[in-house]
This record gives C-alpha cells, sequence and structure tokens, in this order.
C-alpha cells in the first residue's frame, strides 16, 4: 500500500516543523527504516523521491543496522519456505534483492581481502550471466553478498532451527543440498530434475536414427525430417524419507515428443555447460507431473534436463498462453466466420462496424474477451431499431451462431498443438529454442523465470553447503 496524500501531507507537516536540516533528514531516515523492516518497498520508494522536495539526498549508508534488516526479511521468507507453508516465498527472495540492488542498500567497501574473494567468484561467467539476467547491473558489494552474507545466514538459520519432520541436522542439510531444488512447487508450478543432459541426447540419438532408418526402409522422402518424433526414456529419482533418515530409490517412465530439427540445429549449445541459456528440449506426453501427464522439458546450464508442468484445466491461460489477435485481425476473422454461418451481410457489416467502433484501436482481443464482447452484441442487437421486431428466439439463434464464430476464432490451443507449432517456428529460424521458455507461462511467471531462479538458487546452496561442511570438519579438530 502506497502513501495516501493525507500521509504525505501530515509527514510534510511533520518536516517542515523542524528547523535544522539535519533534525529533517533524521526524520527521514527513520521514515525510511521503518518501511524497510516491515517490508514496505513502495513506501519507501515514493519517500526517497520525496526527499528531494526538502532538499535532502538520500545516502543508503547511512540507513543504520540496514544488513540486519535486510537479512531478517530474508530470513522470513526462508522461514516460510522450510516450514513448507510458502514455497513461492523464493519469489519474494529474489524481489527483496532485485530492491536491494535497486537502491543500492547492499553498498559498502570491501576490505582487500574480500576483494580477492571476489575476483575469484567473478571468473564464473554463468553465475554473473545469472545476476545479470535477474537484478540488472550489480555492484562488487551485492555479488559479495550474495557469495558471503546470504550463505551464511541461512547457514546459522538452519543450525538454529528445530523443524519437526527432520530427525536431524545431518538429514537437513543432506535435502536442502540434494532433494529440494531437484522436486519442489513453485508459482502453481511443478518442476523436477530428470536427468544429465548426456542421458537426453543418447536416447534421443537413439531414437533419431531408428526412426531415420525406418523412412528409409519405407522409401519415404528423406528430406524433411522437421516432423516431431515420440520416444521413451526411463528416469529415477532419489526421495527421502524423513522419519527414517532412509533415502529411496524409484523409477520413472516419461514419453518425449521431440523436434529432431531443434535439438540437431542446437545440439552443440544444449551439451556447452558454459552457455547461459535454456533451451527447449521436449513435450513430455506421458508420465509427466501434471495432473494430464503432460509437461515441458528444459536443458540448463548446469547440464540438466528439468521438466516444468502445470494443470491444464486450469483457467486464464495456463502453461499455453491462449489465442490472441489485435483488433483488425480479429474483426477480419469474425466477417469470414460470420459469413460462413449464412449470416446475412446486412446483419455482419453492422456488427462489425458496431465492433470497429466499440473496441480500441490497438486492443488486444483474447480467449477471456469472448463474453463481454458476446454481451455487447447481444445488447446492441436488443437496442438497434431493426432488430427490435425480432423475436427471443431469432436474436438467441444469431447470438448462438455469432457465439459460435467467435469461440472457432478464439478457442484456446491444445498444448500439443501450440508446442508443434513453436517447434515448427524453431526449425524455420523464426523462433529461438531458448525464449520458448519465457511464452509458457503461468499468469505472470514463466517457465523461464522459474529456470532462472532455480539456477541461483542453486549457487546459494552449494555455497551453504560448503560452509556447513568446512564448520563440521573445524569440529572434528
Amino acid at each position: 500500500m502506497k502513501p495516501s496524500n493525507q500521509f504525505l501531507e501530515r509527514f510534510k507537516s511533520n518536516v517542515s516543523s523542524f528547523e535544522h536540516q539535519e533534525e529533517r533528514e533524521t526524520y527521514f531516515y527513520g521514515a525510511l527504516i521503518k518501511f524497510l523492516k516491515s517490508g514496505q518497498f513502495d513506501n519507501f520508494k515514493d519517500l526517497v523521491n520525496y526527499s528531494i522536495n526538502f532538499n535532502i539526498f538520500i545516502d543508503m549508508r547511512k540507513i543504520p543496522d540496514r544488513f540486519n534488516i535486510i537479512s531478517r526479511l530474508l530470513l522470513n521468507c526462508t522461514d516460510k519456505v522450510s516450514n513448507g507453508y510458502q514455497t513461492s516465498a523464493l519469489g519474494d527472495i529474489i524481489n527483496i534483492l532485485k530492491f536491494c540492488n535497486e537502491f543500492n542498500l547492499l553498498d559498502r567497501n570491501l576490505s582487500e581481502n574480500e576483494i580477492l574473494i571476489l575476483e575469484n567468484i567473478k571468473k564464473d561467467k554463468l553465475f554473473l550471466a545469472n545476476l545479470f539476467d535477474l537484478f540488472g547491473k550489480v555492484s562488487n558489494a551485492f555479488i559479495f553478498y550474495i557469495y558471503n552474507t546470504i550463505p551464511r545466514d541461512l547457514y546459522e538459520y538452519f543450525i538454529n532451527s528445530q523443524i519437526s519432520y527432520f530427525p536431524d541436522q545431518e538429514g537437513l542439510v543432506y535435502y536442502i543440498k540434494n532433494i529440494f531444488f531437484n522436486q519442489y512447487s513453485i508459482y502453481g508450478l511443478s518442476v523436477r530434475y530428470l536427468s544429465p543432459i548426456e542421458q537426453f541426447v543418447k536416447v534421443f540419438k537413439k531414437n533419431y536414427t531408428t526412426h531415420k532408418n525406418q523412412i528409409e526402409i519405407k522409401g519415404e522422402n528423406n528430406s524433411n525430417h522437421g516432423e516431431l518424433i515420440e520416444f521413451s526414456d526411463k528416469y529415477k529419482y532419489r526421495t527421502f524419507y524423513y522419519d527414517t533418515e532412509e533415502e529411496h530409490e524409484y523409477h520413472e517412465t516419461k514419453k518425449h515428443l521431440v523436434s529432431p530439427k531443434n535439438i540437431l540445429k542446437n545440439f552443440d549449445k544444449i551439451l556447452d555447460k558454459n552457455n547461459y541459456n535454456f533451451y527447449s528440449l521436449s513435450m513430455v506426453l506421458l508420465g509427466g507431473l501434471g495432473p494430464q501427464g503432460l509437461g515441458f522439458t528444459y536443458s540448463t546450464p548446469k547440464g540438466e534436463v528439468v521438466e516444468i508442468c502445470s494443470d491444464s484445466k486450469q483457467n486464464k491461460a495456463i502453461i499455453i498462453k491462449f489465442k490472441k489477435f489485435l483488433k483488425n485481425q480479429f474483426i477480419d476473422k469474425l466477417g469470414k466466420e460470420m459469413n460462413s454461418l449464412n449470416i446475412k451481410e446486412i446483419i455482419i457489416k453492422k456488427i462489425l462496424n458496431y465492433l470497429i467502433d466499440a473496441l480500441n484501436k490497438e486492443e488486444s482481443i483474447s480467449y477471456f474477451s469472448k463474453d463481454s464482447i458476446l454481451y455487447n452484441i447481444k445488447s446492441f442487437l436488443i437496442e438497434d431499431s431493426e432488430y427490435q421486431d425480432f423475436s427471443d428466439n431469432q436474436v438467441n439463434g444469431l447470438v448462438n451462431k455469432i457465439t459460435n464464430a467467435i469461440q472457432v476464432i478464439l478457442r484456446p490451443i491444445k498444448m500439443m498443438d501450440q508446442y508443434k507449432a513453436r517447434m515448427n517456428l524453431v526449425a524455420k529460424g523464426l523462433l529461438k529454442s531458448e525464449d520458448i521458455a519465457k511464452l509458457t507461462s503461468l499468469k505472470e511467471k514463466s517457465h523461464y523465470d522459474i529456470l532462472r531462479e532455480r539456477f541461483f538458487f542453486q549457487y546459494i546452496v552449494s555455497w551453504f553447503y560448503e560452509i556447513y561442511y568446512a564448520e563440521k570438519e573445524k569440529s572434528k579438530l
């Protein structure tokens, strides 16, 4: 909630009551601390912008205890995740760090030793690419905070926490390092690590060779291998039963739908573990994580195959976005569709003219626009004098025909059809394989967001484990 005008007026009055600039600045910083502690970032931002009215230059280094405040905000999110009731708080961690980077809240001078450590960290180009991808331009202090402070805070948190469903500390750390980010749910989407990329490529090659040989034996035209092929692969997963401290393994078979051209075109890039991209690999037709057994797989820069999926029955463009048309495209298609249903030309013309006037010039028409458009068309027919003599049945019959026409144009695209269309665009060079994850989304979060955030947290977990192992070795001395 942003500060109301009333709040700002009261704040302005309070600041103006101070005679000295130093007192005004102290008051400003007090308010900033209050908003930072409570996570009211919009209010914090508004006050920073408001400070110019009082000739105050906000120096983030003057905010006392800011590092401890930020740590507490991040650990509050960690607590929600670790206690199993809000995995989406991982996204809140990203948002807090974005805010800190935007306002340079982590700015400080680094020691000579810290600078040496930082130089070594910055040799990891994938990590730097991930930071830039998530947060934009970052400072040395920000990078060092990510590397040093967050993992250390996590270590202190988990060492001192009592999480009831873990039998001991060792089991908790093992789960964090080896299990959690290999199978979890976030933003309503399920995520699972399947295998090393080499396994996927090996199975693909074997099946693709068989596919080509079958075509040659049949004497079919072998010039176009852009069609999709299906193959199955077996995967093994590790689970950890908290009450027995035992690790269990189970196997599962998945059927993949793959575009050979997509894989072959990006073959070297997919296998390159120094390439920061997430390439589309397949659509899972059987054995996927979703209730329909569907999913999508991607390669990661760490040489993994990761599956992400969701329930296609949910509303509002989950997994595959529904068709969208700009106003003129929609009106043109609607005219042709109504004509095919033998609606009188004069009625078609009137309805289209009505829509031309009623819809905004650059408006995008989607599946979810259907009901409001139909409601307005029906109201138009009832109000228009030419249709006053129509019976209710005649009006309803006409509206039903128009409804059918709109549904044909805007009907949701099936997952497989959408996947095939995108693979065709990749084969033609009109769409990049690494961009497909950005086009597949649930509400405001895409598969790409999940992949890059997971990649980020894998670094945090790795550094957390290094601290844990080092402290464990120290205790043996």
